[in-house]
């Protein structure tokens, strides 16, 4: 079980190191200042674009017979995604929009979004109107009655935070083992761009040194740390009255006086020191199991085109990640049986975008206001009848929601031992249950009316009315004959099981489940 821990953590490790070689600086190659570039990334305010991404799970040889039925197709969705914006406008003053396709294998659902800092708009392809979500509950980012300048201030704060903290991690990341940098020109939204290339990639084992090697420069630069410590905190104290009357107090608030800082720099400085230490016992205790993250199957790379004023135009990021049997794995029963339930060997993830108008006045859409929406809020508190009615019978996300998702499917489980109004076996064999209980776990309401019982079921529209004593059951304005009369025991209305289930549409089964007999109920409408 530990060499299954241990590959879990180095597996993180990598995670970590592909998310921060993604926005990797490098000293001066070629002429061009890459740490300045990535500094020049993290300030961008707005920009047009197209951009994708996309996953794909690396899948075992004969996966296909590991599962079956429901899992399998599922595993089909997942195992091959792809997301494309575009015409992305972004901005960090009226929010962003774009055009877009989500691709789960073969299916493609088109969508539209268009978002500020107050609600986003999702037109999804088969929805019969736009979903809006409100963004805006948790109050503004800046105070209510807060003046432009106090907003304005707030935000250089925030960009005076985003300086220190990238001054200290960018300007002490390594250069990559692959590193190249060549002018050349690339045609971006139809204009020839003059400006230069850059390359890097890492594999394997170079990756987890790399990682290593920028762990120590962290350590080595501890008065990097200390300054970067006393950036955010010059930052914070220079608007402590925007901040102070905003959510971020709490963030902030956290941060060392600076009387402190020393101290706070030790506990960093560590911290750091400790995971250094860890990872170098990892290599000697636990080899195999980084080996079998860190192989030839696993590497990052990077494609970035910049121009003139340092912006990224072009980009292209790539990952991967392919898990091989470690001997510790094979050596251990446990780590084998994990490895066996895992259809999949590794990971794929590629992103790409072209950027234009970089930090020009841009436009997003906004979302509409004064039409028919629904409010996303909403459609979380349906029931998945009611979600899959907001879609067309036949598109592609409502077939994705009833057939692979099966939102609709609808299950009740009533133990005959532990549930607080339990379903009985009448000495006859007829079993009853709790009418209240189970209309409403349905979904359905009960009502009275008269000397009646009244249930009504929105997923099959269905009418049901019941009286106390009574074997009939009037159903949609025609009367049933029951297997046995509603009956009250102990204050509680129940009513034959079989029969309900019937009504309902749902089937109904017994079953032991976890020590005891339970009964179940389910359907999917």
């Amino acid at each position: 079980m530990k060499s299954w821990i241990l590959r879990k953590k180095a597996l993180g490790l990598l995670l970590l190191s592909l998310v921060v070689l993604v926005v990797a600086g490098c000293q001066a190659v070629g002429g061009v200042d890459l740490n300045a570039m990535l500094k020049q990334a993290v300030k961008v305010t707005a920009y047009e674009g197209n951009e994708s991404v996309e996953f794909k799970l690396l899948m075992k040889d004969g996966a296909a017979d590991m599962l079956a039925g429901e899992e399998a197709e599922l595993l089909k969705l997942v195992s091959d995604v792809k997301l494309t914006l575009t015409d992305v406008k972004t901005s960090e003053k009226d929010g962003m929009s774009a055009t877009g396709n989500l691709a789960l294998g073969a299916k493609n659902i088109g969508f539209a979004l268009k978002m500020n800092d107050e609600v986003a708009e999702l037109d999804l392809e088969g929805a019969k109107q736009p979903i809006l979500l409100p963004l805006s509950e948790g109050g503004p980012a800046v105070p209510a009655g807060a003046s432009d300048a106090d907003a304005a201030t707030l935000t250089e704060a925030g960009k005076a935070v985003i300086d220190a903290v990238s001054g200290y991690a960018i300007d002490n990341l390594p250069n990559p083992s692959h590193l190249s940098v060549t002018p050349g020109q690339e045609t971006v939204n139809g204009e020839s761009v003059t400006g230069m290339s850059v390359h890097a990639d890492l594999t394997g084992k170079e990756l987890w040194n790399w990682l290593k090697s920028y762990l120590d420069a962290l350590i080595a630069d501890k008065e990097g740390l200390k300054a970067m410590l006393k950036g955010l905190l010059e930052a914070v104290q220079s608007q402590e009255g925007a901040i102070a009357a905003s959510p971020a107090e709490e963030l902030f608030g956290s941060l060392p006086e600076e009387d402190n800082l020393d101290e706070a720099a030790d506990q960093i400085y560590e911290a750091l020191t400790q995971l250094k230490a860890e990872l170098a016992k990892a290599e000697t205790e636990e080899a195999d199991a980084l080996n079998s993250v860190f192989n030839d199957g696993t590497y990052v790379k990077g494609d970035v085109f910049i121009d003139g004023k340092l912006d990224i135009r072009k980009a292209v990021l790539e990952a991967g990640v392919k898990l091989t049997d470690s001997a510790a794995a094979e050596n251990e029963e446990e780590d084998m049986g994990m490895d066996a339930m895992m259809p999949f060997e590794g990971i794929q993830l590629k992103i790409a975008s072209d950027r234009w108008n970089v930090n020009g006045d841009v436009k997003p859409l906004q979302p509409s206001t004064g039409k028919p929406a629904l409010n996303a809020n909403a459609l979380m508190s349906m029931q998945g009848y009611e979600v899959l009615r907001q879609f067309e019978p036949n598109s592609v996300v409502y077939d994705l929601l009833r057939n692979q998702a099966h939102i609709s499917r609808q299950t009740v489980i009533m133990s005959a031992d532990y549930s607080s109004s339990a379903p009985i076996i009448t000495p006859s064999g007829i079993t009853i249950v709790p009418l209240r209980y189970t209309a409403q776990s349905f979904g359905a309401t009960l009502a009275k009316s008269g000397g009646s019982l009244i249930v009504k079921d929105g997923a099959t529209n269905a009418t049901i009315g019941l009286k106390n004593g009574s074997g009939n059951a009037i159903i949609n304005g025609k009367t049933v004959k029951w297997s046995f009369p509603t009956t009250v025991v102990n204050g509680v209305t129940y009513v034959p099981a079989r029969d309900f289930a019937k009504a309902f549409g749902a089937e109904i089964r017994w079953e032991n489940m976890f020590g005891t007999k339970v009964l179940i109920m389910n359907r999917e409408p």
